[in-house]
Protein backbone atom coordinates (compact mmCIF):
# COMPACT_ATOMS: atom_id res chain seq x y z
CA UNK A 1 0.00 0.00 0.00
CA UNK A 2 1.11 3.24 -1.10
CA UNK A 3 1.88 5.99 1.72
CA UNK A 4 -0.79 8.43 -0.09
CA UNK A 5 -3.12 5.29 0.16
CA UNK A 6 -2.18 5.05 4.24
CA UNK A 7 -2.72 8.54 4.73
CA UNK A 8 -6.25 8.81 3.07
CA UNK A 9 -7.48 6.07 5.40
CA UNK A 10 -5.63 8.02 7.99
CA UNK A 11 -7.36 10.85 7.41
CA UNK A 12 -10.98 8.98 5.99
CA UNK A 13 -10.73 7.05 9.99
CA UNK A 14 -9.82 10.84 11.91
CA UNK A 15 -13.33 11.86 10.50
CA UNK A 16 -14.90 9.35 11.14
CA UNK A 17 -13.81 9.34 14.45
CA UNK A 18 -15.01 13.03 15.00
CA UNK A 19 -18.09 12.37 13.41
CA UNK A 20 -18.81 9.32 16.13
CA UNK A 21 -17.53 11.46 19.00
CA UNK A 22 -19.91 13.79 18.42
CA UNK A 23 -23.28 12.12 17.35
CA UNK A 24 -22.54 9.25 19.83
CA UNK A 25 -22.98 8.74 23.79
CA UNK A 26 -20.46 7.52 25.68
CA UNK A 27 -21.58 4.18 26.36
CA UNK A 28 -22.13 3.46 22.68
CA UNK A 29 -20.30 1.22 20.16
CA UNK A 30 -18.76 4.62 18.51
CA UNK A 31 -15.17 6.14 19.02
CA UNK A 32 -15.23 7.56 23.11
CA UNK A 33 -12.70 10.35 24.09
CA UNK A 34 -10.82 9.19 27.24
CA UNK A 35 -10.22 11.27 29.67
CA UNK A 36 -5.95 11.39 30.09
CA UNK A 37 -5.12 9.37 27.98
CA UNK A 38 -3.37 10.51 24.38
CA UNK A 39 -5.63 8.52 22.29
CA UNK A 40 -9.15 7.07 21.37
CA UNK A 41 -11.48 4.14 21.51
CA UNK A 42 -12.29 3.00 17.40
CA UNK A 43 -15.30 1.82 16.35
CA UNK A 44 -14.93 -2.35 15.18
CA UNK A 45 -13.97 -1.05 11.39
CA UNK A 46 -11.57 0.88 12.60
CA UNK A 47 -10.00 -1.21 14.89
CA UNK A 48 -10.35 -4.56 12.82
CA UNK A 49 -7.84 -1.87 10.23
CA UNK A 50 -5.15 -1.09 12.47
CA UNK A 51 -5.39 -4.38 14.17
CA UNK A 52 -4.30 -5.65 10.26
CA UNK A 53 -1.77 -2.78 9.78
CA UNK A 54 -0.05 -3.89 13.10
CA UNK A 55 -0.16 -7.34 11.63
CA UNK A 56 1.40 -6.35 8.46
CA UNK A 57 4.40 -4.31 10.07
CA UNK A 58 4.39 -7.42 12.50
CA UNK A 59 5.19 -9.71 9.88
CA UNK A 60 7.69 -7.49 7.83
CA UNK A 61 9.69 -6.94 11.14
CA UNK A 62 9.82 -10.43 12.63
CA UNK A 63 8.44 -8.97 15.93
CA UNK A 64 5.30 -9.76 17.97
CA UNK A 65 2.83 -7.66 19.34
CA UNK A 66 -0.17 -8.64 21.65
CA UNK A 67 -4.22 -8.75 21.31
CA UNK A 68 -6.31 -8.02 24.46
CA UNK A 69 -9.74 -9.26 23.93
CA UNK A 70 -12.18 -8.11 26.95
CA UNK A 71 -15.53 -9.49 27.02
CA UNK A 72 -18.61 -10.26 30.04
CA UNK A 73 -19.22 -13.96 30.96
CA UNK A 74 -23.02 -14.84 29.78
CA UNK A 75 -25.19 -14.75 32.63
CA UNK A 76 -28.93 -15.53 31.89
CA UNK A 77 -29.76 -13.13 29.09
CA UNK A 78 -28.48 -13.68 25.83
CA UNK A 79 -25.94 -11.07 23.97
CA UNK A 80 -23.97 -9.75 26.26
CA UNK A 81 -23.57 -6.04 25.87
CA UNK A 82 -21.38 -4.21 27.93
CA UNK A 83 -24.15 -1.01 28.40
CA UNK A 84 -22.60 1.83 30.69
CA UNK A 85 -19.74 -0.32 31.71
CA UNK A 86 -18.05 0.19 28.28
CA UNK A 87 -16.77 3.58 29.57
CA UNK A 88 -15.10 1.99 32.31
CA UNK A 89 -13.47 -0.79 30.56
CA UNK A 90 -12.05 1.61 27.98
CA UNK A 91 -10.58 4.07 30.73
CA UNK A 92 -9.49 0.97 32.26
CA UNK A 93 -7.50 -0.33 29.47
CA UNK A 94 -6.08 3.37 28.55
CA UNK A 95 -4.49 3.03 31.74
CA UNK A 96 -2.63 0.14 30.26
CA UNK A 97 -1.68 0.98 27.07
CA UNK A 98 1.18 2.97 25.66
CA UNK A 99 0.91 5.74 23.27
CA UNK A 100 1.94 3.84 20.59
CA UNK A 101 -0.95 0.92 21.61
CA UNK A 102 -4.45 1.40 20.64
CA UNK A 103 -8.19 0.54 21.78
CA UNK A 104 -11.36 -0.42 20.50
CA UNK A 105 -14.42 -2.52 19.49
CA UNK A 106 -13.07 -6.02 18.19
CA UNK A 107 -16.76 -6.70 18.06
CA UNK A 108 -19.04 -3.61 18.25
CA UNK A 109 -20.59 -3.68 22.37
CA UNK A 110 -19.61 -6.96 23.23
CA UNK A 111 -15.94 -7.51 22.87
CA UNK A 112 -13.35 -4.66 23.63
CA UNK A 113 -9.57 -5.12 22.27
CA UNK A 114 -6.45 -3.52 22.66
CA UNK A 115 -3.26 -3.97 20.35
CA UNK A 116 -0.22 -3.91 22.21
CA UNK A 117 2.27 -3.06 19.37
CA UNK A 118 5.31 -3.67 21.18
CA UNK A 119 5.63 -7.86 21.92
CA UNK A 120 8.06 -8.49 24.91
CA UNK A 121 9.82 -11.17 23.56
CA UNK A 122 12.21 -11.84 26.75
CA UNK A 123 12.75 -15.59 27.12
CA UNK A 124 11.60 -17.82 30.54
CA UNK A 125 9.35 -14.46 30.51
CA UNK A 126 5.31 -15.05 30.52
CA UNK A 127 4.04 -11.98 29.01
CA UNK A 128 0.49 -12.54 28.73
CA UNK A 129 -0.23 -13.44 32.18
CA UNK A 130 1.34 -10.53 33.41
CA UNK A 131 -1.31 -8.58 31.41
CA UNK A 132 -3.97 -10.30 31.88
CA UNK A 133 -3.17 -10.08 35.21
CA UNK A 134 -2.93 -5.78 35.29
CA UNK A 135 -6.04 -5.57 33.29
CA UNK A 136 -8.12 -7.71 35.54
CA UNK A 137 -6.39 -5.40 38.31
CA UNK A 138 -7.16 -2.53 36.90
CA UNK A 139 -10.75 -3.29 35.79
CA UNK A 140 -11.68 -4.86 38.92
CA UNK A 141 -11.11 -1.81 40.68
CA UNK A 142 -12.72 0.44 38.35
CA UNK A 143 -16.30 -1.58 37.68
CA UNK A 144 -19.34 -2.58 39.40
CA UNK A 145 -18.47 -5.92 41.50
CA UNK A 146 -21.49 -7.65 39.47
CA UNK A 147 -19.47 -6.68 36.16
CA UNK A 148 -15.96 -7.31 37.43
CA UNK A 149 -17.14 -11.07 38.23
CA UNK A 150 -18.26 -11.66 34.43
CA UNK A 151 -15.33 -10.13 32.87
CA UNK A 152 -13.29 -12.51 30.50
CA UNK A 153 -9.67 -11.47 29.31
CA UNK A 154 -7.55 -13.14 26.96
CA UNK A 155 -4.27 -12.08 25.69
CA UNK A 156 -2.73 -14.00 22.18
CA UNK A 157 0.53 -13.25 21.07
CA UNK A 158 0.56 -12.55 17.36
CA UNK A 159 3.51 -11.92 14.46
CA UNK A 160 6.44 -13.55 14.67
Amino acid sequence: MSFESLLAYSRFFEETALRTREESPVDSPGVLALEGHVGSVHSEQAFRHFLEVERVRAVRSGRTFFLVLVSLRRCSERGVRFGSAAASVFRGLGLCVREVDFIGWYRSARVAGAVLAQGFDEPGVDASRHIVERITRLLSERLPKSVAARLRIRVVRLGS
